[in-house]
């Protein structure tokens, strides 16, 4: 081998050893840091009927993961949890709210909670993340949306209308029970009235059996009992079989004096 050929050769293998080196140098090298990434988020989230479609556009990376805190009337208090979409968007419908008004507090996970490739992203605590919506301390995001339902849900709708009906029964009671009260008045008057028409006739009907009065002033009644002028029952006793002239022609006849 002529020695210019051997010079060749080592020379080409001083290259090749030069070119891996410089290939395993650079692989080896840390990737660079992330940018500073300035938060921004535009909540939009509209209402329909009685449904809240959640829709709040944002800069932020996708799969980047949140949560909702919704708190509402009547103690409403509900946790969902949200995924920001390839476009940026934050996207969720809540169905069947009540009339009222809603506040939602959105929240990003800590960073410690988010995946590996949104650390990388972000920063691994979060140290990427800038802006008036980040918390300084914690390195997640924070912002609130209000929203306001006028129409009344269907539960709503039900309640009131079972609310109407009741108050209608309770009417319809009243009305039925002041009715009953009036049918038993009017019937225990009716039984009143016959009961007094009843001895009206019955004293009618002894009066014209009586015996027509002679001489006689002393009354002798169907019971048995003879009553002289001025007695207790002398004018009471209207009931008279017979008509006396004195006491010894009643007690002969069979009557007794009253008791008292």
């Amino acid at each position: 081998m002529k020695p210019a050929q051997k010079v060749l050769k080592k020379g080409n293998l001083l290259l090749l050893i030069l070119m891996l080196f410089s290939s395993m140098t650079s692989f080896h090298q840390p990737a660079q840091a992330a940018e500073p990434l300035t938060v921004g988020v535009l909540a939009g989230s509209d209402v329909e009927g009685n449904n809240v479609n959640i829709h709040v556009q944002t800069n932020l990376p996708n799969k980047m993961k949140f949560f909702a805190t919704i708190t509402g009337p009547n103690g409403y208090n509900e946790e969902i949890k949200l995924k920001v979409k390839k476009d940026g968007k934050l996207k969720k419908t809540i169905g069947e709210l009540e009339k009222g008004t809603y506040e939602i507090k959105f929240q990003s996970y800590q960073p410690k909670k988010q995946t590996d490739s949104m650390r990388k992203i972000i920063g691994k605590k979060g140290g990427n993340l800038e802006g008036d919506l980040v918390n300084n301390k914690k390195k997640v995001i924070k912002f609130t949306e209000t929203i306001n339902i006028t129409t009344p849900s269907e539960k709503e709708l039900q309640k009131a209308a079972a609310e109407k009906q009741a108050r209608i029964d309770a009417e319809n009671a009243e009305k039925e029970r002041i009715a009953k009260e009036e049918q038993a008045a009017k019937e225990k008057e009716a039984a009143e009235q016959k009961a007094n028409e009843e001895k009206e006739r019955e004293q009618q009907e002894a009066q014209d059996s009586a015996p027509a009065q002679e001489q006689g002033q002393i009354k002798g009644s169907y019971s048995g009992i003879y009553h002289v002028p001025g007695s207790t029952y002398y004018d009471r006793t209207t009931n008279v079989k017979e008509w006396f002239n004195t006491v010894a022609e009643a007690e002969a006849a069979g009557y007794r004096a009253p008791k008292r």
